[in-house]
């Protein structure tokens, strides 16, 4: 999906044995990690934009595998996220340790800064090489996928779009809507995708037919149950979590996006052992269950898809071109500079 540099099998397994000895077979197989040393513990700070109920999981699921760790977390969206923790860096220190959020650019912009320290666990062996950083300072933990949706009470099928292209139509006028790239890392991902292809004057084109862009996917699914607008760019994960919508998926056949919710653990972890654990469990079998349980994708290719999702490879999804990660890590601040100047117009 990305089109990054690709390190070898052996360089990888060289990362993902920082903490443990680290026995693999073939790159598709078992992966076994031996840990010698003191069970991990103490405080564990994890700032995360998954959904609370995720959060509640998987912070049950760390306690029970491991009893002497103190796991906190800080939950809010990503761009949310992203404010408290480069405020706490900027006041002198931060608390915390993995960062698991839905913003890949940012994790770009953060290595390149110094502020991630190298680690991926066993199983990044046998996750696709586009979706692990070659530097070894992210990987993705969840896979999250952006689709149309229509109101299926107001938007006969035979009149609801089929690509995302279809948007700037006159039947969409007035009628379409999506997040506040500003507030959320996913609907900024999309808009980022847009901005390469089809283009900016495309995204002028979308606005100029009334687009309403604000809020998370709640208040885009609001936006479609309600009819205020019948048609929205939305997660599929918040479709699948809301099973009395009248919100229907449709899967664009320009390609949906797959957005990476990548994890990874700062340079200035105060506990980077306990850090380790948590990331590992994250991404081991159980850990990538709770993902599914959250209606997203699992980064483990052999996870199946959360209930009711069909798998990726049935489906056309929008290529992550070579250097597409770092173009907009690097220009993200001119990405929301002109979107701001579009929609105050």
């Amino acid at each position: 999906m990305y089109g990054a540099r690709v390190r070898s099998l052996s360089s990888l397994l060289v990362l993902a044995a920082v903490a443990c000895r680290v026995e693999v077979g073939a790159p598709s197989g078992p992966v076994a990690a031996d840990c010698p040393g003191s069970e991990p513990e103490g405080e564990v700070w994890v700032y995360t934009s998954m959904y609370p109920h995720v959060v509640e999981r998987f912070e049950a699921l760390v306690r029970q595998r491991y009893p002497k760790l103190e796991p906190s977390f800080f939950q809010a969206g990503s761009e949310k996220v992203a404010q408290r923790v480069e405020a706490e860096w900027a006041a002198g220190s931060s608390p915390a340790c993995v960062l698991l959020t839905s913003d890949p650019f940012w994790y770009a912009k953060l290595d390149a800064e110094g502020r991630l320290q190298p680690y991926l666990p066993p199983t990044a062996l046998r996750i696709d090489r586009s979706l692990v950083d070659p530097d070894g300072a992210w990987l993705a933990a969840r896979l999250s996928l952006m689709v149309l949706a229509a109101n299926g009470d107001r938007v006969p099928e035979s009149e609801r779009p089929t690509a995302f292209a279809d948007l700037t139509g006159s039947a969409f006028r007035d009628r379409f809507t999506m997040g506040d790239p500003l507030a959320s890392g996913t609907n900024f991902t999309l808009l980022s995708f847009w901005a390469e292809q089809p283009g900016w004057d495309w995204v002028d084109a979308l606005q100029a037919n009334g687009l309403v862009a604000a809020g998370g996917g709640s208040a885009v699914l609001q936006r479609l149950d309600s009819g205020e607008r019948p048609v929205g760019a939305i997660l599929l994960e918040n479709l699948l979590a809301a099973p009395h919508t009248s919100a229907v998926p449709i899967f664009p056949t320009d390609g949906a996006v797959v957005i990476p919710g990548p994890v990874a653990i700062t340079a200035g972890c105060p506990n980077p052992a306990g850090a380790r654990a948590v990331v590992d469990l994250l991404m081991s079998e159980e850990g990538q269950a709770v993902v599914v349980e959250g209606d997203m994708y699992a980064a483990l290719p052999d996870v199946p898809p959360p209930d009711g999702a069909p798998p990726l490879s049935d489906l056309a999804l929008r290529p992550w071109a070579p250097g597409f990660v770092e173009r907009v890590s690097t220009g993200a601040a001119a990405i929301k500079d002109r979107w701001a100047a579009l929609v105050s117009r």
